[in-house]
């Protein structure tokens, strides 16, 4: 039997009150910024290069690794919510550790960097289950832990040769295909834009701005890591001329893809004019969040971009 709420109307379910709230949020989304003046911890909001490198060089956390055979840091899940011990991977070859790609989680097998965007999604987003999110990834535990929480979610991988929104048999399961630079959706349909790591492998990636501001609803939010140069302006790794050829500007980097052994290449290291580049885009507040805590598992220094959709 559904709980009840009196209110100042009378009686209400809790489903009712679900909406109630709901609808109150999408409101408030549409006219107030959706920078909090007080971030909940371990976040911390800034526009500004400076404030950012304060707050890492006074937020520096001391690593305390069990020097055991497993290699494990001892913490809080928070998409678990329990304490376990993650799981620090060294690199075979002896190369310094990649904090963000590594600190599994034992049970929910997440890593640092897809951990802390999924706890700043909910501190940040305040999703319920009935919003409409689109994540740009569909091959990964993300994704997998989305779905069991947002039975809405639209999630995709880039396929060539598919058409916009068809959905490609891969790995034995049913994938929807999407261009960043050229969305399926419809203007103004989705409560949520969700990319992690994913813009830095498109060249035009202030045409998928475009693309996540037009299908984002009035109050619609976006959540966007990517590899972050520390500095005010983006390092350009890699140029796609119009003949479809690469030009490499610095030594080529390829990051993980589950599409391809040979991994797949990323063209920037982006700086804070990313923030710059959404207002282009159409969003009318952007700020970069910054968090680094071992107690939560966050190691090195990690920065997420969010940006709203405001109504004017």
């Amino acid at each position: 039997m559904l709980a009840e709420f009196r209110l100042s109307t009378g009686t209400v379910s809790r489903m009712d009150f679900e909406r109630i709230k709901r609808s109150y949020r999408n409101w408030r989304r549409m006219h107030v910024c959706a920078r909090p003046p007080d971030m909940p911890e371990p976040f911390f909001a800034t526009d500004d290069l400076d404030e950012l490198h304060r707050f890492f060089q006074s937020t520096s956390v001391e690593t305390k690794i069990d020097p055991g055979p497993a290699r494990v840091l001892n913490g809080n899940c928070a998409v678990c919510g329990v304490n376990v011990d993650f799981v620090v991977e060294q690199p075979v070859d002896g190369s310094p550790i990649n904090w963000r790609e590594t600190l599994k989680c034992p049970q929910c097998e997440m890593i640092n960097r897809w951990r802390g965007c999924l706890h700043l999604f909910e501190a940040v987003c305040m999703p319920f289950s009935e919003d409409r999110v689109y994540l740009t990834e569909a091959l990964s535990p993300v994704c997998e832990r989305l779905e069991s929480r947002l039975p809405l979610l639209v999630s995709s991988e880039y396929l060539p040769g598919a058409e916009p929104g068809e959905i490609v048999e891969i790995h034995d399961r049913p994938v929807r295909h999407e261009d960043v630079t050229q969305l399926s959706f419809e203007d103004c349909s989705l409560e949520a834009v969700l990319s992690f790591d994913v813009l830095e492998h498109v060249p035009d990636y202030r045409r998928a701005l475009s693309e996540f501001h037009r299908v984002l609803v009035k109050g619609g939010q976006l959540l966007i890591s990517v590899p972050f140069s520390f500095q005010q302006e983006t390092l350009v790794r890699a140029i796609e001329r119009d003949d479809g050829t690469i030009e490499h500007l610095v030594e080529p980097c390829y990051h993980g893809d589950p599409l391809s052994s040979g991994g797949v290449l990323s063209y920037y290291d982006f700086g804070m004019d990313l923030l710059e580049e959404l207002g282009r885009a159409g969003f009318s507040e952007r700020f970069v969040v910054c968090y680094s805590n071992s107690g939560w598992g966050y190691l090195d220094d990690n920065v997420v971009f969010v940006a709203r959709k405001l109504k004017k």
